[in-house]
């Protein structure tokens, strides 16, 4: 076994002068590594362990702050919102990292957390220097992106100085959105007056000075971690301390969500693949249909009855509940229930697109009679029911059941997009003339009473349902031995 030669360390290098021009934290000389050139490998990594254990104290001091962000993050997703990580360089990284690990965590929509990095894609395999000092583009970079009042951008840079992400939060308030700023030394005083919330693990200098992917980007993670993980806890995605909202659509996820979907109901492997496989690939779905008794789209619309939440569903739903549509949904909403709905009506045509160009099968027939459907269901069904609704309260309205849509001949898929858009504004346009007061009036099906409000939280349940089977993939491993 060969051991390293090492000559005694020379006097440190900085003895007397710690000073090196910059009053940033994370620019500073550190003295406890001044002489870290002349370290064997072993006590190069000590050192910087040394170094990296005050990271979780540090982080753990801002545990207020990261909870009072992750409420708000939340509270603006229920309302349609999204969350947008800006840095540049490692910070950039790191939350292109955590925006890309929401999908297979949490089973979320992609747009639903987003990173953006300065030099964009190119800069996240290989450093674009310059590109971080780039203002305009940073301003451009949050327009692009279409950030409105519902969003909340979180802009992370160690240094606190980066103009690029100065910038894009300038640009994020202007446009209304929530705002945050995460650094690793105290930001200018015009920044704290800038955003909403601030976010500052200080430290200390690094074990290389002014080297940030150290301890600044472990905080850093630590912090982004806890954010998403926090709030997609508070949206319902995780049931116990299990993450339900998976989908199987890898070989590992599939054989996680058997397990979970096992472990909760009880269920053998074999109907736990079967309950999967009716379910979508939704571990959330399948332990509902499971434990409620009920089919995949009762399922699904008492889980959003309860906002995702399947510790909710599963308390208000036990197995004896009737199976009746109308009053699964509360009669009426808050101001802050009535901006969500309509969030969710207006991103309806959106998702719907990002749906058929996730669809495995593409834009083909079968994605076409998903959409004609939606139209159907548009046309039909709602609207006619609001414009009465709108003249007058009250009145008894025909059941609607496209029991032919899959029957139906359908045009081409994207004119099919165009024209849910169309029909969707329309619907809009009603609501906007008759005023708030339309939501609370309501008439029959039958025996069964229902309100506006229960009508249109089911359809915008409708057109996720909808998106849903369009784009869903199921791992062919569960497929295998499916039963039809």
């Amino acid at each position: 076994m060969s051991t390293e030669q090492r000559t005694p360390p020379p006097p440190d290098p900085l003895s007397g002068k710690r000073d090196l021009g910059d009053a940033r934290l994370t620019e500073k000389a550190n003295p406890r590594t001044a002489t870290i050139d002349h370290a064997d490998a072993l006590e190069i990594v000590r050192l910087l362990q040394a170094e990296d254990r005050s990271v979780p104290d540090a982080v753990a001091g801002e545990a207020p702050r990261i909870a009072a962000m992750i409420r708000e993050v939340a509270r603006r997703m229920r309302c349609g919102g999204r969350l947008f990580y800006v840095g540049a360089g490692t910070s950039g990284r790191l939350g292109v990292l955590d925006a890309a690990e929401c999908p297979p965590t949490f089973g979320t929509d992609p747009e639903m957390v987003r990173g953006i990095i300065a030099g964009g894609h190119p800069a996240l395999v290989r450093s674009e220097e310059g590109v971080e000092d780039d203002a305009d583009a940073g301003r451009a970079a949050i327009r692009s992106e279409g950030v409105r009042s519902h969003d909340f951008v979180l802009g992370i840079a160690a240094s606190s100085t980066t103009p690029f992400v100065q910038a894009a939060l300038e640009e994020a308030v202007a446009a209304g959105a929530g705002t945050g700023f995460l650094c690793c030394t105290p930001p200018p005083p015009h920044m704290v007056d800038l955003v909403d919330l601030c976010v500052i693990p200080l430290v200390g200098p690094e074990a290389i000075a002014g080297s940030t992917r150290l301890k600044a980007g472990t905080a850093t993670k630590l912090v982004l971690n806890a954010l998403t993980t926090g709030v997609m806890i508070r949206l319902g995605k995780v049931y116990g301390n299990l993450m339900v909202d998976l989908r199987a659509v890898s070989e590992k996820l599939a054989d996680r969500s058997l397990r979970i979907v096992s472990a909760v109901t009880g269920a053998g492997r074999e109907e736990a693949r079967r309950l999967l496989v009716a379910a979508g690939g939704s571990a959330k779905t399948a332990i509902a249909m499971r434990r409620m008794g009920v089919d995949r789209w009762l399922a699904e619309r008492r889980l959003d009855a309860c906002d995702g939440s399947l510790a909710a569903a599963l308390e208000r739903f036990p197995p004896s509940s009737p199976v009746r549509n109308t009053d699964i949904y509360p009669e009426s909403g808050s101001a802050e229930d009535l901006g969500l709905l309509l969030e969710r009506l207006a991103t309806g045509p959106g998702r719907l697109v990002r749906a058929v160009e996730a669809a495995p099968d593409g834009p083909g027939e079968r994605t076409a009679r998903h959409v004609a459907h939606v139209v159907a269901f548009e046309t039909e069904a709602i609207r006619p029911r609001l414009e009465a609704l709108a003249a007058a309260d009250g009145g008894s309205f025909p059941g609607w059941e496209d029991e032919s849509w899959w029957k139906r001949k359908v045009g081409d898929t994207k004119d099919l997009l165009t024209i849910f858009a169309g029909e969707r504004q329309r619907t809009l346009g009603v609501l906007d003339e008759a005023g708030q007061d339309i939501f609370e009036r309501g008439g029959s099906l039958g025996v069964e009473r229902f309100t506006v409000y229960q009508l249109l939280r089911g359809a915008a349940h409708h057109d996720e349902a909808h998106a849903s089977r369009i784009s869903e993939r199921v791992h062919p491993g569960l497929q295998d031995r499916a039963v039809s």
